[in-house]
């Protein structure tokens, strides 16, 4: 009964030794992502072809659809911009286009906006030709 009990508990203390080494691996956890609510303004700088700095601008509310673009001109001002396509799909494309008589040049612009209201939206080009008046 002594031996036994004494193998018992020889074999006890090694089971114990044995898994006590093995720990579990470490779960590496993922960063999550976490957009909240709220207005987002996106920019695109650009140059017109006669060098003028110009920059489009596409606000939006989180996990809606944009709701104001503009584009402006260096010394120029505001271009009026008029939707003329737009494209459906998982991916929306929309292209606006945009006319403005400035002091020496006419300015012809367009402006391609893509996304969803789940990727959020961006100005994926702009561009502003220039036509000496």
């Amino acid at each position: 009964m002594k031996k036994t009990i004494a193998l018992l508990v020889a074999t006890l203390a090694f089971t114990v030794c044995l898994f006590s080494s093995f720990t579990p691996e470490k779960v590496a956890l993922a960063p999550k992502k976490v957009m909240r609510r709220g207005v987002v303004t996106v920019t695109k700088n650009f140059t017109t072809s006669n060098g003028l700095a110009a920059v489009a601008t596409l606000q939006y509310t989180t996990g809606q659809v944009y709701n104001s673009i503009t584009v402006t001109i260096q010394g120029e001002g505001n271009v009026p911009l008029t939707s003329v396509s737009h494209s459906s799909g998982p991916i929306y494309a929309d292209t606006f286009e945009g006319y403005k008589a400035g002091s020496y040049y006419e300015y012809f612009v367009d402006v391609l906006v893509t996304g969803n209201q789940t990727i959020g939206w961006q100005i994926a080009d702009a561009s502003a030709e220039a036509v000496v008046i």
